[in-house]
């Protein structure tokens, strides 16, 4: 299972051990890929420092760690789908990436239910769906 977590979704995970150990064990046991591109883990470590007040140098070290556990790509087309364009950069790292599923909060997202056969997902769907 190929997955893109938005900023959204990632950004407490990231502040909860609890919760990154989680993603961990999924990576590990579920046979869980995570996709994820410059532009996800910039706006990652952007929300970490401004909206949660880590220091420029915690947050991007925060958004780099999730690399270890991330394959990282680099989506070539951004097209304009979505009314907020940094959703495009998700869509199209999803595209890029050849993932299964966009894990999100983000109602611009979610509205769309699928792109190009990419289903678009809340984090409790994930959860239940790794559980069977």
């Amino acid at each position: 299972m190929r997955v893109v977590y938005d900023t959204n979704v990632l950004a407490p995970i990231l502040l909860r051990r609890g919760e990154i150990l989680k993603l961990k064990h999924q990576v590990k046991h579920n046979n869980v890929t995570v996709i994820t591109s410059e532009f996800i883990l910039d706006e990652l470590a952007a929300v970490l420092r401004l909206r949660l007040g880590m220091t420029k140098q915690h947050a991007k070290a925060n958004s780099r760690a999730f690399i270890k556990i991330s394959q990282v790509v680099k989506p070539t087309i951004i097209e304009p789908i979505t009314r907020d364009p940094d959703d495009d950069y998700i869509l199209a790292a999803a595209v890029a990436g050849n993932a299964d599923y966009i894990v999100t909060l983000d109602e611009d997202l979610l509205v769309l239910k699928e792109y190009k056969g990419i289903k678009i997902i809340k984090p409790t769907e994930l959860d239940r769906m790794l559980q069977n």
